[in-house]
C-alpha cells in the first residue's frame, strides 16, 4: 500500500557524495555494511544492481556526476537511494492531506497550512530548519526530487602534483667538471702520502675540493654550498683532530647544525639523498638482506 510521507534528508552531504565519490566507492562501502542500518535489504541489493551496471560499463572511476550524466535512466534511482541514505526522519500523512501538496516527489521551502497546524510535521519541519536539512515528501521511499542541475556539481580539483626533483647524472662540462675536482682533491691526500708526509689536516683542501666536485656535480644552489662550506669549517676547526675531548668541541655544534639544516634546504641536495637511499632499497630488496 502507497503511504505518502513527509521526511527530512541531508540534501547537502548527498550531492557533495556526487560531486566527489565515484560509484566504485560507493559499492565498496556499500558491500562494507556502511550502510546496513540506513537502507533495508531490498534497497542495498537495488543500489548494488546500479553501481554494478556502471561499473561495467566502464562508469566506476568517475565521480557519480558523471556516471548520472552519462546514464540518466539509472541517475535517478541510484539518487533516490543515496537520498534514502540521507534520511533523518520520516513522517506518514493521510492521503487527504496530499492533495495541498505539489506532485511529488518534491522538497519543500515550507509545509502548506493545513499540514504545518499538526504537531509532528511542524516539529519536522523545525528541526529541518534548525539542522540545515531539506523538508521532502514522497510517495515512494527512494522517490526523491532531481537534484537539479548536475553540470553545476564540479568535481574538485586534482591535488596538485608534488614538483620534487628527480636527481640527474651529471653530464658534460659538469661531469667533467666534477671528475676534474675530485681528482685534484684524492691527489692532494694521497700524493704526500706516496712520499711519507702525513698532512696535518687533511680536511683541508682535499675535502675542499671533493665536496665542490659533489655539489658541481649534483648542480646544488646557494644553500647547499654554505651548508657544506659550514661542515668544511667544523671539520678545520685548530680543535677537531684525533684524541681531541668531545667536551672541548662543544663550539663545533651551532655551526654543525647550521650547516646540516642548510643542506636539508637544498632540493638538489635532498634530491641526491633521495636516489642514494632508493639505490639502497632496492639493493637490498635484490639480496633479500636488511
Amino acid at each position: 500500500m502507497i503511504q505518502p510521507a513527509i521526511v527530512i534528508y541531508d540534501r547537502t552531504h548527498v550531492l557533495e557524495l556526487i560531486r566527489t565519490q565515484s560509484p566504485e566507492t560507493i559499492r565498496g562501502r556499500l558491500r562494507a555494511g556502511d550502510f546496513d542500518t540506513v537502507l533495508d535489504p531490498d534497497g542495498r541489493a537495488l543500489l548494488d544492481e546500479l553501481l554494478t551496471a556502471w561499473i561495467q560499463r566502464a562508469l566506476g572511476p568517475l565521480t557519480l556526476r558523471d556516471a548520472m550524466l552519462i546514464d540518466p535512466y539509472r541517475a535517478r534511482q541510484v539518487y533516490g537511494l543515496l537520498c534514502a541514505l540521507h534520511v533523518r526522519q520520516r513522517v506518514a500523512i493521510p492521503l487527504d492531506l496530499a492533495v495541498h501538496l505539489p506532485a511529488a516527489p518534491a522538497d519543500l521551502a515550507t509545509l502548506p497550512p493545513p499540514l504545518a497546524t499538526r504537531p509532528d510535521l511542524a516539529a519536522l519541519a523545525s528541526q529541518a530548519a534548525q539542522e540545515g536539512l531539506t523538508l521532502a515528501w514522497q510517495v515512494q521511499p527512494y522517490d526523491f526530487a532531481s537534484p537539479g542541475n548536475l553540470l553545476e556539481l564540479v568535481p574538485p580539483p586534482p591535488q596538485p602534483y608534488r614538483d620534487e626533483l628527480v636527481f640527474e647524472q651529471p653530464t658534460g662540462l659538469r661531469r667533467r667538471l666534477a671528475i676534474a675536482l675530485a681528482s685534484l682533491g684524492v691527489a692532494l691526500l694521497i700524493v704526500p702520502l706516496l712520499f711519507g708526509h702525513i698532512p696535518d689536516h687533511p680536511a683541508g683542501w682535499p675535502l675542499a675540493l671533493l665536496t665542490l666536485a659533489l655539489l658541481v656535480g649534483i648542480k646544488a644552489g646557494i644553500a647547499g654550498y654554505l651548508g657544506a662550506l659550514c661542515i668544511w669549517l667544523v671539520a678545520n676547526l685548530p680543535a677537531f683532530r684525533h684524541g681531541t675531548s668531545p667536551v672541548n668541541l662543544w663550539p663545533a655544534i651551532p655551526l654543525m647544525v647550521v650547516g646540516i639544516w642548510l643542506l636539508r634546504r637544498d632540493r638538489r641536495v635532498r634530491a641526491m639523498w633521495r636516489f642514494v637511499r632508493r639505490q639502497f632499497r632496492r639493493r637490498s630488496d635484490a639480496t633479500g638482506t636488511d
